[in-house]
């Protein structure tokens, strides 16, 4: 019984590393960048879909697509993908920003841009240019 429990202990730990290892530099980068974030970070292709990047993460605002907290966030974001992730290797760059206010119901928005997009560009205007 001993064995079996070593042995499921070091499947685990072997898949997590393996399935984690790619995104570990990104998910790093975006911990010491935005502290409290939790962020999360997995790649890959769901049932057919475009082989997409996600990145989810916690803000402390209210993610809306009109605001310039949100769009500095996102841009910055972006910047740390493409300095710490092979993003020629997707289609799509997913960002999911969620705010979890104490007693309040959970506010998140999501962006989805194609690569080609970001690659050289953030994604929103940079001091109104």
């Amino acid at each position: 019984m001993l064995a079996s429990g070593v042995l499921a202990t070091a499947v685990i730990f072997v898949y997590w590393d393996l399935h984690t290892r790619p995104f570990r530099p990104l998910t790093d980068a975006l911990g010491r960048e935005f502290r409290h974030s939790l962020p999360k970070v997995e790649g890959g292709r769901h049932k057919g879909s475009a082989n997409t990047l996600r990145i989810a993460m916690r803000v402390p605002f209210v993610p809306m697509d009109s605001t310039i907290e949100t769009q500095q966030h996102v841009n910055r974001v972006v910047e740390l993908a493409r300095q710490h992730a092979n993003l020629a290797d997707f289609e799509v760059l997913e960002i999911h920003l969620i705010q979890l206010a104490p007693e309040q119901a959970a506010v998140q928005r999501s962006f989805s841009f194609p690569i080609g997009e970001v690659l050289n560009a953030v994604p929103f205007p940079v001091d109104g240019t």
